[in-house]
């Protein structure tokens, strides 16, 4: 509460012509507060909607209704997706406020694969070991990043992984909640020698070309950033048909799309990574090209500044 008065109170000091607030912790709270301190314009950026994460019936409705009303009370909502936007669709009053702009990025300096690979194996010693008695053409890498939450799928990615007739070395980048069930599932699988969880990595996206094939395995995404990292690092994609992933990766074009909770499926697009080098190799190349031409940071900026002054 102290909180919510000292942002009401710094908006009326500084008079603000436009409030931007961005994800619905502070969603709610930052618009409700700009209308009692009389901002001109507030824009509200929607990342994705945590009514889609695995919750009871009673917390869906009530976050879609919170939801609801942070749009409501925003001047405009951008969404980063159209499929974000599509999802509050059938709520009243707020289509016309909503309008679409996708994440963008910049192009930023990245590890070689063999620089990547061994500075990871600094990071990571047993990674490091694993580099050193592997054969070259025996190794086969496939990376995940993101937090260790139940909607990022991995337990998913570990099953799929398990029914692979190839060899592969999985390695997932970040943490969090999740982490001890997968390391259980790690275990339970017997995959103590495929899987390799790192934990945080600062700046991971320059290790991303230590990578053969990225796999985002999740159940509910907006627009995901790092699926753009992975584009930009010429990175064929295996990733879950969900939330604004189809926007960027084109099936069989420039990516594989899935099912989520699919094991199977997730085995069998890897599988067939493995089996067509020149498809891995060619869907790589169209995902940079896509990233740079659709999904770049000038871009994004653009039509940001152009909503403001739309709003204004």
């Amino acid at each position: 509460m102290a909180g919510f008065l000292e942002l009401i109170s710094l908006l009326k000091n500084k008079k603000p012509d436009i409030l931007h607030v961005n994800s619905s912790k502070i969603g709610g709270l930052g618009t409700l507060a700009g209308r009692i301190a009389g901002v001109k314009k507030i824009i509200f950026t929607a990342h994705g909607w945590a009514f889609n994460e695995n919750r009871n019936v009673f917390s869906k409705i009530l976050i879609k209704i919170s939801s609801w009303i942070i749009v409501l009370l925003s001047h405009v909502t951008i969404a980063v997706a159209e499929t974000v936007k599509t999802q509050m669709s059938e709520w009243p009053w707020i289509m016309e406020k909503m309008l679409v702009i996708h994440n963008g990025i910049k192009k930023e300096p990245l590890f070689s694969k063999e620089n990547a690979r061994y500075e990871l194996g600094k990071i990571y010693p047993r990674f490091g070991e694993i580099i050193k008695n592997t054969l070259t053409k025996d190794l086969v890498i496939v990376g995940s990043v993101g937090e260790l939450h139940h909607i990022k799928g991995y337990e998913y990615a570990l099953r799929g992984i398990k029914e692979m007739k190839k060899k592969i070395i999985y390695c997932i980048i970040g943490n969090g909640e999740n982490r001890a069930n997968l390391e259980k599932d790690i275990q339970n699988l017997e995959l103590q020698n495929s899987v390799l969880l790192f934990g945080n990595v600062p700046r991971a996206y320059e290790y991303f070309k230590a990578f053969d094939i990225f796999l985002m395995p999740s159940l509910s995404e907006g627009l995901p950033y790092v699926l753009l990292e992975a584009g930009l690092a010429s990175l064929p994609i295996v990733a879950t048909a969900v939330g604004g992933i189809g926007e960027v990766v084109d099936d069989m074009s420039s990516g594989i799309l899935i099912q989520p909770r699919k094991p199977r499926e997730i085995a069998h697009a890897l599988e067939f990574y493995l089996n067509h080098k020149k498809v891995q190799k060619e869907h790589g190349t169209e995902i940079q090209k896509k990233i740079l031409n659709e999904f770049s940071i000038e871009k994004m900026v653009k039509e940001t500044i152009e909503t403001y002054t739309k709003t204004l």
